[in-house]
């Protein structure tokens, strides 16, 4: 689920599983490599029918989480894989609800917290300040204040570090065009802060430009310590000093919605991946499959980079390519990114399919698990469908998720896999 923010901050992380080598799974009949004969889209929809539309939304550290481990667990046991529960520490995030109104005529502005943002209840003047850098602020007197500003290319984080410094009691920004933005602070907060569509934003600007305005923020929100889990399953290669090639997308959902798209189609695919991939013959398996469900991503990469942190140094060295899947259902182009060599070998898989595909350039490049993967010297490439209307949203629904684009994510993968040059051969 890609985020338009890049996780800086990071809790330690105590690590409750350790990763042990596994027996092979039971082989089935033995497949060709081709894509279409280890891998089906429509298989894949049926995961994510059953993670988004039975199970439903999957908040990390919540109930229904657990039950998508589990069922992920079970799959990977009934394809005859020993599948490993690698547990971390999480502060996952309660949102109760915000509000914001314009003190002097009572109007209400819809508003959504920032993850991670503190509580308050601060009724206080407004003024803007571009879009929160610290040149913008020291342009202005913040003290006692709450701050409207831009949503630019400042990270959240930074914004509001930056009011903070300058005295402000609050944060509030407005998107750059007229819909709602969400976000994360990525770390808690030390003041309240909302995001508002970009329309509500340009109406403030303006109420502002004819004299002073007072405003209400409330913030009701609160930050929990539970454990994250990652769901992990090796094949074997049929050489025991063989390299790693990792396959992950994240387990875990918003609050909001059930997150079919964002992630229930990356994870079936991941699954399906592992499901076909063991059919084949150990002799067409030259790098050791480890697929990963990581958890916690909807929250700043926890999973992810308790993953990383977790591997010893040969670990990481036997590693030379992780491939994620997020966002993989919808929309009508693909986007690629991470390390070149792998970005071009996406690229021209999807070109051999007749899919459209670009190269992923900007914030979200680095907003999934693949970043936790690049930040420690690992080879990665994401895999992720654009324009999905419904991100974040109740709308995003099994039903809008397409068997044939969620069929081409996996040709694409497994065309990246088959392509990657075989170290030792």
């Amino acid at each position: 689920m890609p985020r338009t923010f890049w996780r800086t901050w990071l809790v330690p992380l105590l690590l409750a599983a350790s990763l042990s080598t596994s027996a092979p799974p039971a082989l089935g009949q033995t497949a060709t490599s081709a894509a279409t004969e280890v891998f089906s889209g429509a298989a894949a929809k049926q995961q994510v029918d059953a993670l988004a539309g039975q199970i439903g939304s999957r908040p990390a550290g919540s109930a229904s989480y657990d039950q998508a481990v589990r069922y992920a667990a079970d799959q990977l046991q009934e394809w005859g894989y020993q599948p490993l529960q690698q547990s971390f520490p999480v502060q996952t995030f309660d949102d109760r609800g915000s509000s914001l109104e314009v003190s002097s005529t009572a109007t209400h502005i819809e508003a959504q917290t920032l993850m991670y943002s503190a509580a308050g209840d601060v009724e206080a003047p407004l003024v803007a300040a571009g879009t929160g850098r610290t040149d913008d602020l020291s342009a202005v007197d913040a003290r006692g204040k709450l701050v409207l500003v831009a949503r630019g290319d400042l990270r959240f984080s930074d914004k509001l570090a930056n009011a903070a410094s300058a005295g402000a009691l609050g944060l509030i920004v407005y998107n750059d065009s007229p819909g709602q933005v969400q976000g994360s602070l990525v770390g808690p907060g030390s003041l309240p802060a909302v995001t508002i569509a970009g329309d509500s934003g340009q109406q403030l600007l303006g109420q502002l430009a004819a004299g002073p305005v007072g405003v209400h923020l409330r913030v009701d929100a609160s930050i929990e310590q539970r454990s994250g889990i990652n769901v992990i399953a090796e094949l074997p290669a049929s050489r025991r000093d063989a390299p790693t090639v990792v396959i992950g997308g994240h387990l875990d959902s918003v609050p909001a919605g059930p997150g079919a798209n964002d992630n229930g189609s990356g994870s079936a695919v991941v699954l399906e991946l592992a499901h076909g991939l063991a059919q084949r013959d150990p002799s067409q398996r030259p790098y050791n499959l480890r697929f990963v469900l990581f958890g916690a991503e909807e929250l700043g990469l926890y999973g992810s980079q308790a993953y990383v942190q977790s591997l010893t140094d040969a670990d990481r060295q036997s590693i030379v390519a992780m491939l994620n899947l997020d966002m993989v259902g919808v929309g009508d182009q693909w986007r690629f990114g991470g390390s070149d060599d792998l970005v071009q070998l996406a690229l021209g898989a999807a070109g051999d399919l007749g899919a459209r595909a670009l190269p992923l350039r900007g914030a979200l490049a680095g907003a999934s698990d693949h970043a936790s993967f690049l930040g420690a010297g690992i080879p990665a490439v994401f895999l992720y469908r654009v324009e999905d209307p419904n991100y974040h949203t109740a709308g995003d629904r099994p039903e809008l998720v397409d068997a044939d684009v969620l069929e081409q994510a996996g040709k694409i993968a497994l065309a990246v896999l088959d392509a990657l040059p075989v170290r030792g051969a």
